[in-house]
C-alpha cells in the first residue's frame, strides 16, 4: 500500500492506492513441480497437516518441506491456516503429467 499526493487547486489531497506485488517466478505447472511437491500434495489430500508431519510421511527434512510449502503457497496450491497448519487448494493443483 502506498500514498500519493494529488494537487487540488493550491492544496494537496492524499490518496491511498494498492500496489500488486508480482512474483519473480511464474505460476508452477506440472513440469515445475518437484517430486517433493507431489509428495506434499499427496499428504495434504488426506487433510490439513504441518511441516513436521508432512516431513515424517514423505521422508524429506522438515526444513525442506517448509521451503517447498513456501513455494507452493506463492502459487496458492497450499493455504496456510495459522499455527503451522497447511491445507491443499485442490483447484490450483496442476494436473499431473503422465510421466509422474
Amino acid at each position: 500500500m502506498g500514498c500519493r499526493l494529488l494537487p487540488i487547486g493550491f492544496s494537496y489531497l492524499a490518496t491511498t492506492y494498492r500496489v500488486k506485488m508480482s512474483t519473480a517466478q511464474p505460476i508452477m505447472d506440472a513440469e515445475d513441480m518437484r517430486d517433493a511437491d507431489w509428495s506434499i500434495v499427496d499428504v495434504l489430500l488426506g487433510g490439513r497437516a504441518n511441516a513436521p508431519f508432512i516431513a515424517e510421511k514423505t521422508g524429506y527434512s522438515a526444513q525442506y518441506v517448509r521451503e517447498r510449502l513456501g513455494r507452493l503457497k506463492q502459487d496458492d496450491i497450499v493455504e496456510p491456516l495459522g499455527h503451522g497448519l497447511y491445507e491443499l487448494n485442490e483447484r490450483e493443483v496442476p494436473e499431473r503429467s503422465s510421466g509422474k
